[in-house]
């Protein structure tokens, strides 16, 4: 994937300078410009930060090499100052969202990096309506990093396990792509999970459990082999497939914690595409729910 522009929008919250990590070590993956973007809107003034600054980088810098020198012994991480270009840019308008997009598609960003559940109240507007606007709105990836998410300096600035959720369709295909290709970049592991939703069957009636795993004990290789037949092209012969039955966010995020895994790459196929189970509902709760930093494809 060709990454030449990250737009990283900040309200200066806690979450949104841990999604800055996020921006700089991908900007340094992809050798990638960084554009930080803030929006004043209507009663947006924040008496713990009245001038809007920006953070100092070689502040950040500093900061990231601390918490990570001493776990790492590859030279070129952290990233150092002086490796990435950045540039400030502050709008002013009615709707975050809708300026966050309308910038991302006027100067033409192939990233946005931002941080979910702000600092509360109605003058921060990195909210999680905000973003999850900005995910369904973007003509290009978003990548959310969760408040509580922590793992990404420990793991000493890397992914090491990256989940794919697919259900087939043409969008999950695309979430493979960036996937294999990110993992590739990372060194990272991938993990493919597939959710098939109950159906009420007949033999359900007699196996006292509606699982359809249970019920049809072929499904986990007939799955397997679609896969194959689906994405064997991008994935590597180790990828790690999981077969689970039930809600999809509750299953996915199950997976998350039970694979260890630090990253996942969703599908969203727009408000409006009711006939997959992949929708703007799940990855609205998977963005909300995840431990860790959710990337939406479309």
């Amino acid at each position: 994937m060709n990454i030449q522009k990250i737009l990283f929008p900040t309200d200066f919250s806690q979450p949104a300078n841990r999604a800055l990590d996020h921006a700089l070590v991908l900007a340094h993956r992809f050798k990638a410009e960084v554009i930080m973007l803030h929006v004043e809107t209507p009663y947006s003034a924040d008496p713990n930060n009245p001038r809007k600054e920006f953070p100092k980088l070689e502040e950040l810098f500093q900061f990231i090499r601390s918490q990570a020198n001493e776990r790492l012994a590859d030279p070129q991480l952290p990233v150092m100052s002086g490796d990435i270009t950045t540039s400030e840019k502050v709008l002013r308008g009615i709707s975050a969202a809708q300026e966050i997009l309308a910038f991302a598609d006027e100067h033409k960003v192939d990233l946005i990096v931002m941080g979910t559940h702000g600092r509360s109240g109605i003058g921060h507007f990195l909210l999680g309506s905000t973003t999850e606007k900005v995910v369904h709105g973007s003509l290009v990836p978003v990548l959310t990093i969760h408040s509580g998410e922590d793992l990404f300096l420990k793991a000493e600035g890397t992914y090491n396990r990256i989940l794919i959720p697919t259900d087939f369709s043409e969008a999950s295909l695309h979430a493979v792509r960036w996937g294999a290709d990110i993992a590739e970049r990372f060194g990272s592991e991938l993990v493919v999970v597939h959710v098939i939703e109950p159906v009420l069957a007949p033999q359900a009636l007699f196996a006292g459990d509606p699982s359809p795993i249970r019920i049809d004990k072929e499904l986990r290789q007939r799955s397997e082999t679609a896969l194959k037949n689906f994405a064997g092209e991008y994935l590597p012969d180790d990828v790690t497939f999981v077969l689970k039955a039930g809600r999809a966010h509750h299953e996915i995020v199950a997976t998350i914690k039970e694979e260890k895994a630090d990253l996942v790459i969703v599908a969203d196929q727009g408000w409006n595409a009711l006939d997959r189970w992949l929708l703007g509902g799940t990855t609205e709760k998977l963005i909300r729910k995840s431990p860790v930093p959710v990337l939406t494809v479309k």
